[in-house]
């Protein structure tokens, strides 16, 4: 008898446990399911792994028994659980913790320690018998009445310890109980009356005789839309169900989402020579049923979402089930639309902008088998169908596929991992595709197929690069007069600067105070709107000063430029106009991307200013001319893919341009005219960049032809973060030395290149090898030391792994 559960804890422990399952669960526990476990004397949830009838070797009398079964069937099933394993042992990242990025929020559940003090501990503090932290923290308690443990240990996190606040505990100064458990997100109901078909004996009343005539129409209907039709309802429902004539229910109804799809219908367009070529390979693979990865390589506006659909299409009609990756949740509504043109409501929406009751139908529509289609950003990779039969990551280049919190993975690396477990075709789609997938192209691992024209011969936007060393202002003379045409004929432009806010800091000429962050290592950036200097890495605001805080001094001085002064500049200039902006500052809002494409797609907005969300797929065929107002930005990014972030921005924002009727118009400005990115990106010309690129990464062994981990230790102490970093250092070259000789290299360690972020001081060390299978090895053994060097030490170790295809 299988009494013994394997259970993956829901916290950042790397390790699996064992419960006891107790007898009235034995029948119910399946594998897939969650349970509520004890847990260092909290319950927790957990998610169970295996089902064994013994316990393994040397820990038989110490079990524990499972508290509770959350689920009624498996959240998860055999597949989901090899693909979560294989990330963990990836990543090197708990399997708890890959779960519950895979469930949608609110499945977790834990109780936590509340925190109260005893009458002993009220005398103590009163008669002051305790050290000033003591005092501190008894203070705190006794003025909130109640306080959860982790806000303490958040408000104290230098002095303050679990152990000795459990000590006090046991001193009898302390009372610790078990708190609410966190809110649990469940289906939401409506109640539904319905009507039986019955006879009655007994007379019916006038009132009675009109609900079941109107209900006969309708069938089973909501009770709420009853209401509507018939005041005070109730007494009279409660008689006719009392008579057996109708039915009072309940049924699952998903919540109204966030992301609407009114935007401008697409009709079936016919395809082109390129097309027919490209989608008459991929059906091939469809119908092979077996893992096909492709690479599309296709120029902006070639008609890659067709080929999208009509695959999608061959997928469903052969009974299997598809997911669409999308880069940015600005992109849903429009990409929504042509998908809902197509499909109807046969597909899901996944992603973060979605709130969690959204989610969690979303995921059951996907888990119930109610729809075939999951379209969303990252998240949507862990849709959990059990028959996928492709998987298509739009504009797969993008950077913002890597989750940078937490489990930092790469949603297209996993794509192609998912797909082979899945034996599913996989496209990759890019007019600007990654170096990683083209050399894996050009190695024979992915399929390359070409669109190398634009749809309905349409030609690509010509494309001007300007030096503006030579040029006064914020615009060159060109660009102004490019903007004044295009608002006299009626057309559209889109006017790209990828750094938001106002000015990106304010300087005191007279002294040279700069304002910075007081958690991260960056100055604060000033917005008008609210005349507030804000870090865009921790939100830390305060609202600007008149004068310099150093030296007093009123002259202080706004340094460089934002899309908020961009917007400003060109209302200034172009008053008639219709200007608008698009940034992170202007969509925090519910349906505010929404609103803003379709006022721009329905021709109410002439210019419109963004960052990077801008340039990412849209397609308006209003837009004739596109503005680049610094093609700096992201050149002398402190990254060895600066480069390629630059060819890959400015050739994806020149491709918005010229999509309908009217030839388009780019013009770059640049401090740079000379480098090789912008000008390969002038010329459209991709394969050119990549030459010129991967030269470039084979001289200084960067991957593609090698593989990289960033071991990246934080703490609260600059000291003792510091003091940690150099011992991983030696850790790090002792088992190079004893172990792993000349396949490995160890880079560091230094401070990261933001030395504080939110508070937390920062250091790295890299570690770079050719044998992707030797480095990981390297790395795990490196991880578990390091873990261990940790504990204690007020540090906390993040493992980023490099994007790389394990084929």
């Amino acid at each position: 008898m299988n009494d013994i559960v394997e259970v993956a804890i829901g916290l950042p422990i790397p390790k699996t446990f064992h419960y006891r399952i107790p007898e009235k669960m034995i029948e119910a526990l399946q594998v897939g399911m969650r349970v509520l476990v004890p847990f260092k004397g909290r319950k927790v949830t957990g998610f169970t792994l295996d089902l064994l009838d013994h316990p393994p070797e040397g820990i038989e009398g110490k079990l524990l028994y499972v508290e509770d079964l959350l689920d009624q069937t498996p959240l998860m099933d055999g597949g989901m659980l090899r693909f979560y394993r294989w990330i963990s042992d990836y990543y090197l990242y708990p399997l708890g913790e890959v779960i519950k990025t895979g469930l949608p929020p609110g499945l977790h559940l834990k109780s936590e320690p509340i925190l109260t003090l005893t009458q002993e501990g009220i005398t103590s503090l009163a008669h002051g018998e305790w050290d000033a932290i003591q005092k501190k923290v008894f203070r705190e308690i006794q003025k909130q009445g109640k306080v959860p443990l982790t806000r303490l240990l958040k408000r104290f996190p230098e002095e303050l310890t679990r152990a000795k606040i459990f000590s006090w505990g046991k001193h009898g100064l302390l009372n610790i109980e078990d708190g609410i458990k966190q809110k649990e997100v469940k289906p939401k109901l409506e109640k539904v009356v319905e009507i039986t078909g019955g006879v009655s004996n007994q007379p019916l009343s006038r009132k009675q005789k009109e609900i079941l005539e109107w209900l006969e129409k309708r069938g089973k209907i909501p009770y709420s839309e009853l209401r509507k039709k018939f005041r005070s309802p109730s007494l009279s429902l409660q008689a006719l169900q009392a008579m057996g004539l109708i039915t009072l229910s309940q049924r699952e109804v998903s919540r109204d989402l966030s992301v609407r799809s009114d935007l401008k219908p697409y009709s079936r367009p016919e395809l082109n020579r390129d097309q027919e070529i490209v989608l008459a390979e991929i059906l091939k693979a469809i119908h092979g049923k077996r893992f096909s990865p492709f690479l599309i390589h296709g120029v902006t506006a070639s008609g890659k979402t067709e080929i999208y659909l009509r695959a999608i299409e061959e997928v469903l009609a052969l009974g299997r089930q598809a997911i669409v990756l999308v880069p940015e949740i600005s992109l849903t509504p429009q990409l929504l639309s042509r998908f809902q043109d197509r499909f109807g409501k046969n597909l899901a929406l996944l992603h973060s902008g979605l709130g969690k009751g959204e989610r969690f139908d979303q995921w059951r529509k996907i888990r119930k088998g109610d729809v075939s289609i999951a379209i969303g950003a990252r998240s949507a990779l862990f849709a959990p169908f059990q028959r996928l039969g492709i998987i298509i990551v739009d504009e797969e280049h993008e950077p913002s596929y890597k989750q940078e919190e937490k489990l930092k993975y790469h949603a297209r690396d996993l794509a192609v991992v998912r797909a082979k477990q899945a034996e599913a075709t996989l496209l990759l789609g890019s007019a600007t595709p990654s170096l990683e997938s083209y050399y894996n192209a050009e190695k024979g691992r992915f399929r390359l197929l070409h669109l190398p024209e634009r749809i309905e011969g349409k030609r690509l936007p010509h494309v001007d690069v300007l030096d503006i060393r030579k040029e006064p202002g914020l615009f060159s003379e060109k660009v102004k007069q490019a903007l004044q045409k295009n608002i006299e004929e009626k057309k559209q432009s889109l006017l790209f600067l990828n750094r938001r806010g106002f000015a990106t800091f304010i300087l005191c000429p007279d002294c040279g105070f700069t304002f910075k962050c007081p958690n991260c290592s960056v100055t604060l950036t000033y917005h008008l709107g609210d005349r507030s200097l804000q870090c865009h890495y921790c939100d830390y605001r305060i609202q600007a000063p008149a004068d310099c805080p150093d030296c007093q001094g009123h002259q202080l001085r706004r340094m460089g430029i934002g899309t908020e002064r961009l917007e400003e500049e060109i209302r200034t200039l172009f008053p008639g106009a219709q200007v608008e902006r698009m940034d992170r500052d202007t969509t925090t809002r519910k349906h505010s991307h929404h609103h803003i494409l379709k006022r721009f797609e329905s021709g109410h907005i002439d210019i419109l200013v963004g960052t990077q969300m801008i340039v990412k797929g849209h397609d308006f065929p209003g837009v004739t001319f596109v503005g680049v107002i610094s093609a700096d930005t992201s050149l002398h990014f402190p990254d060895f893919r600066s480069s390629e972030r630059t060819f890959q921005l400015l050739t994806q924002v020149a491709g918005r341009a010229g999509r309908g009727e009217s030839t388009g118009q780019v013009i770059i400005q640049t401090f740079n005219p000379d480098h090789y990115s912008i000008l390969r990106a002038k010329d459209h010309d991709f394969l050119g960049f990549y030459r010129e690129e991967i030269q470039f990464r084979k001289a200084l062994d960067y991957p593609p032809f090698s593989r990289l981990m960033n071991f990246r230790l934080s703490g609260n102490s600059e000291k003792r973060t510091k003091k940690a970093a150099e011992e991983m250092g030696k850790i790090g070259q002792a088992l190079l030395k004893k172990n792993y000789g000349k396949g490995v290299e160890i880079l560091g360690p230094s401070t990261a290149p933001f030395s504080k972020v939110r508070g937390k001081f920062r250091w790295q060390m890299l570690v770079k090898g050719k044998n992707s299978r030797l480095l990981h090895h390297f790395g795990r053994e490196l991880a578990a030391r390091l873990e261990e060097q940790a504990k204690g030490k007020g540090v906390s170790l993040d493992i980023d792994v490099d994007p790389v295809f394990i084929l």
